[in-house]
């Protein structure tokens, strides 16, 4: 249903009914979205912050900037050209974009001999290094929603950055399971409030220990899975608590172990992932159990998806001599924008660009209303997608990708089309990929 708006009415309030939220990597698509007044969002289903924060940021659209100075779009998008066609060592990042926006940075990337990385892609790669090194087991959403009997939360609480997780996932009952449905423990982190409220139907248990030290937590409890009466204390977390756990483990019919990997302390946090992989791996000797890692703001999962899918490598990557190059710590974009010579910065989901280093050249597409640290070169405001155009984001657990529907027209392009006409203006010496 795209919206009750009666044929060719203009009264408000218009309200959007089953709308897809493409903030978070949870994909929700249940939400009522109600347009007060021409291109004035509020979230009406859920007190969800991060959907409700989002669909609030709708300014009004307003002209491209060169050095400052408005100008046309078309002038925009030449100057723009003029700049990474005279660049050597070229950055495109941020890429908080929709599908159809990652794929044309990635295409004018390859033109252009550029790295490549999403600005949140620091928690993806605190999983994707394991993965890469191990491998794992891993579940689903839906897997969660409709299997699980015991799910164990590591580590600080996931709802922190996707609100709706346990209302949506987790506390619904299951398709096939018989009561009693599941139980939940959250080990070395503390539930929030919300999240209490949403699992008030379920037994929940909170084992309390150092969030920092929750790997160590899950390598004791593969240490007591062979025999639990042995299990040793870790992380804050008594050996007793260790040893019930292990037990409970053992006896889960579909165990699932969830973290959220961008809440992990650095300089390790890859490790800790590593240590509940290595959990989850050492559960399927006794019994069914899966991994569940949590990332997907700003469509992170799905750039990540569309770089693999295009280069056979995934973000962090360089384009330079026609040939992708992975290198996931010399080309993270915080490290490669202190040696790039030009910047283009895509950050469609919200109106925030980082500060760059002093002269750094930057193009900018990014929403109405974007505060700058330092005026960019070129600045071209672009819509958000799910709210001024359709688009398709990835889900968190990278199987499902969303159709999200465009529900206001503030005349702004998309990323997409900007991207596109930046490349067919370059010379066509460019380098290509």
């Amino acid at each position: 249903m795209a919206s009750d708006r009666p044929p060719h009415s203009v009264a408000r309030p218009v309200v959007h009914r089953d709308v897809v939220c493409p903030f978070c990597g949870l994909g929700c698509d249940d939400l009522t979205v109600e347009e007060e007044e021409p291109a004035k969002l509020a979230v009406r289903s859920t007190d969800c912050p991060v959907a409700r924060e989002r669909y609030s940021r709708t300014l009004p659209a307003e002209p491209p900037r060169v050095a400052g100075v408005s100008v046309p779009l078309a002038e925009a998008v030449d100057a723009a050209a003029a700049v990474l066609a005279a660049a050597q060592a070229p950055l495109v990042a941020g890429l908080g974009t929709d599908v159809d926006g990652a794929r044309a940075a990635l295409a004018l990337a390859g033109r252009l001999g550029a790295v490549v990385d999403h600005a949140l892609s620091d928690g993806l790669y605190r999983n994707l290094a394991v993965l890469q090194r191990t491998g794992w087991i891993a579940t689903t959403l839906a897997e969660l929603r409709n299997r699980c009997d015991l799910l164990l939360v590591a580590g600080p609480d996931p709802a922190a950055l996707h609100p709706r997780l346990f209302e949506r996932w987790v506390a619904p009952a299951p398709a096939f399971q018989a009561p009693p449905s599941r139980e939940v423990v959250f080990l070395c982190g503390e539930p929030l409030d919300t999240t209490r409220g949403a699992l008030s139907g379920l037994p929940v248990t909170v084992m309390p220990g150092d969030p920092a030290r929750v790997g160590d937590a899950a390598a004791a409890l593969a240490a007591a899975l062979p025999d639990p009466s042995h299990a040793s204390g870790a992380a804050g977390v008594a050996a007793g608590d260790i040893a019930a756990l292990a037990e409970r483990l053992r006896k889960a019919r579909y165990a699932v172990v969830a973290w959220a990997a961008s809440a992990f302390d650095e300089p390790h946090a890859d490790l800790t992932v590593e240590r509940l992989v290595r959990l989850v791996r050492d559960v399927n000797r006794h019994t069914r159990c899966a991994g569940l890692p949590l990332a997907g703001h700003d469509n992170v999962v799905g750039v990540n998806q569309v770089c693999t899918w295009r280069f056979g490598v995934p973000l962090r990557t360089s384009l330079v001599g026609g040939a992708p190059l992975h290198d996931p710590h010399r080309f993270a974009w915080a490290r490669y924008a202190d040696v790039a010579d030009a910047v283009v910065w895509v950050s469609a989901f919200r109106p925030e660009v980082p500060a760059f280093p002093a002269g750094q050249t930057v193009v900018a597409l990014a929403p109405p209303g974007t505060a700058f640290a330092d005026e960019p070169a070129v600045f071209i405001p672009v819509g958000t997608p799910g709210i001024d155009h359709p688009a398709h984001v990835f889900r968190s657990d990278t199987v499902v990708a969303l159709r999200a529907r465009g529900l206001i027209d503030r005349g702004l392009p998309d990323v997409a089309t900007v991207l596109k006409a930046i490349a067919a203006v370059l010379p066509q010496e460019a380098p290509a990929c």
